[in-house]
């Protein structure tokens, strides 16, 4: 991830990138006192993400915001101030955050967790997978990609759940259609899912995601930047991600949140009694 933070104050500009690069080790992270050298620098590299302190001398945040949209137009810029007031003028600007001072780790964790456009860690990736939360999919433009059906993306799902292993037609079918084994036809309705899915794929240059074997179906893991599969390498940023929850708008992948909360080995700020739940097993 790229990120550019812009401050008056350099002391406070260099402090967000320190935080930044604890959560994003591998990432890109510049500071900036100068809102023209900055303007100049944020053409250059397109930040995912620019932290714009509101209160500066020479172009406050506001008007600098103005003029970034223009020059940087996917950057998300996100307002950090000890002003509360001026919320409603940062967002009439249609920021994609707000963090009040004193700026710490989890406050800009909550940012980009929840940015206007999805921050994509490896470009080279053909697509980026969201799985903590609701599962969505997105393009190297931070766009949602579109599914044809909803069931193709509910087989995609399942495919990223499964990191890379075949599944054949038939254990789709179970996952799928789980109340309707016996019913004739449904490998048929599958594999039409499947081919609409590899157009839709297609159709945003991701068709190097998705790979058919003689007998299975499968992900390409290297062409994905997936929340899950970072999680799993211990990736710092991916870990303070999850929130105890997991592809949460499909039954089966209940299956698939005990391993990552023995993983966690700790039970941190997740919702309702998982604490109590991981107790009492």
């Amino acid at each position: 991830m790229i990120t550019i933070s812009v401050d008056d104050k350099i002391a406070a500009a260099r402090m967000i990138a320190d935080m930044m690069k604890k959560l994003d080790p591998d990432g890109v992270h510049e500071v900036e006192n100068d809102p023209q050298r900055a303007i100049g620098r944020i053409e250059q590299l397109h930040p995912d993400i620019v932290w714009l302190d509101i209160e500066m001398s020479v172009m406050n945040g506001l008007e600098m915001a103005a003029l970034i949209k223009k020059r940087s137009p996917f950057s998300n810029i996100v307002f950090v101030t000890g002003h509360p007031e001026y919320a409603m003028d940062g967002f009439s600007l249609h920021a994609s955050g707000f963090v009040l001072k004193p700026v710490t780790e989890a406050k800009l964790l909550n940012e980009i967790v929840n940015l206007r456009r999805p921050v994509f860690f490896d470009r080279k990736a053909a697509v980026r997978v969201q799985c903590f939360g609701n599962f969505e999919v997105f393009d190297r433009d931070g766009r949602p990609l579109h599914f044809s059906r909803t069931m193709s993306k509910e087989a995609f799902a399942y495919l990223i759940h499964k990191r890379g292993a075949g599944v054949s037609v038939a254990e789709l079918c179970s996952v799928l259609w789980e109340d309707r084994l016996a019913e004739a036809g449904l490998k048929s309705q599958c594999r039409v899912l499947l081919r609409n899915l590899k157009i839709d794929l297609k159709k945003a240059g991701a068709e190097n995601v998705l790979i058919k074997d003689w007998n299975a179906w499968s992900i390409n893991v290297a062409a994905v930047y997936c929340d899950y599969y970072q999680f799993l390498q211990g990736d710092s940023y991916a870990v303070n991600s999850f929130r105890g929850e997991y592809m949460s708008q499909y039954s089966w992948a209940e299956m698939g949140i005990g391993s990552i909360i023995q993983r966690t080995g700790a039970y941190f700020t997740l919702p309702g009694d998982w604490s109590d739940r991981n107790e009492n097993q």
